[in-house]
């Protein structure tokens, strides 16, 4: 891997690599990493319109197959910006905490900065118009997992009061596998606010799909929903509701 920057940030270590390797597939990748050395966003440069990992395949088909001309998404976590790339800035805001995440997705994996705003996630979604958006999406993280003020039933209430109806909330989560009691305790308060919430893992290369879960919450609706190729139910234990403290 070839090292293209290296940066402290408020936040945390970033790292941008070049790489002709990607969990065992050949090509030229560009791949965002934080601290912890995990693959945090990556594009292909051969194609840079492709959706490159697992977890974001998996969302991005999810979203098409629950509303296909939604107007509009909420995404916490904006990392290198494939989301807000894959359906442009019209269709997508993006909230993300660490400005020099917003930097980098800019210069080095050709995402604008149209539409993603630098703050909390939280709090930015709270700003927002009750019942204007079709999705809000969490792909956030710190060293320990899903930020605590985002797994919360107070939080997920804001997001459920945010959402059109029909609307959907989708998380990308990572656990320690099975029996990890976070993850339980996540899907339970889902559960707990919304009508219908499940858990779907994506079968990704190599080493790609590690302990990564999609949370899928919204209406009744959503069982009928056509899961993307690749990816299948998970099942997780019962947890506890969690709440702000």
């Amino acid at each position: 891997m070839q090292l293209i920057a290296h940066e402290k940030s408020p936040y945390g270590e970033l790292r941008v690599f070049d790489t002709t390797e990607l969990y065992g597939e050949l090509g030229k990748f560009r791949i965002l990493q934080f601290a912890d050395g995990a693959v945090q966003g990556a594009i292909d440069l051969k194609d840079p319109s492709r959706v490159v990992l697992a977890y974001q395949r998996a969302l991005v088909g999810l979203m098409d197959a629950i509303r296909p001309s939604f107007g509009q998404a909420f995404v916490i976590g904006h990392g290198a910006g494939t989301i807000a790339r894959h359906y442009g800035s019209e269709r997508v805001r993006a909230a993300e905490i660490d400005a020099l995440v917003v930097e980098w997705s800019r210069v080095y994996f050709g995402c604008p900065h149209d539409g993603v705003a630098i703050g909390d996630g939280r709090e930015l979604l709270a700003g927002t118009e009750a019942g204007s958006l079709d999705y809000v999406v969490v792909d956030a993280f710190t060293a320990e997992g899903t930020p605590p003020h985002l797994a919360t039933l107070e939080f997920y209430r804001l997001a459920r009061d945010r959402l059109r109806e029909g609307g959907a909330m989708l998380l990308n989560v990572i656990g320690r596998g099975k029996g990890d009691k976070r993850v339980a305790s996540m899907l339970t308060t889902l559960q707990a606010v919304f009508p219908y919430a499940t858990a779907i893992s994506a079968a990704g290369r190599g080493g790609e799909t590690g302990t990564n879960l999609i949370l899928m919450a919204g209406p009744r609706e959503l069982a009928r929903v056509g899961l993307p190729r690749d990816c299948k139910p998970s099942h997780v234990q019962p947890g506890y509701v969690l709440r702000d403290r």
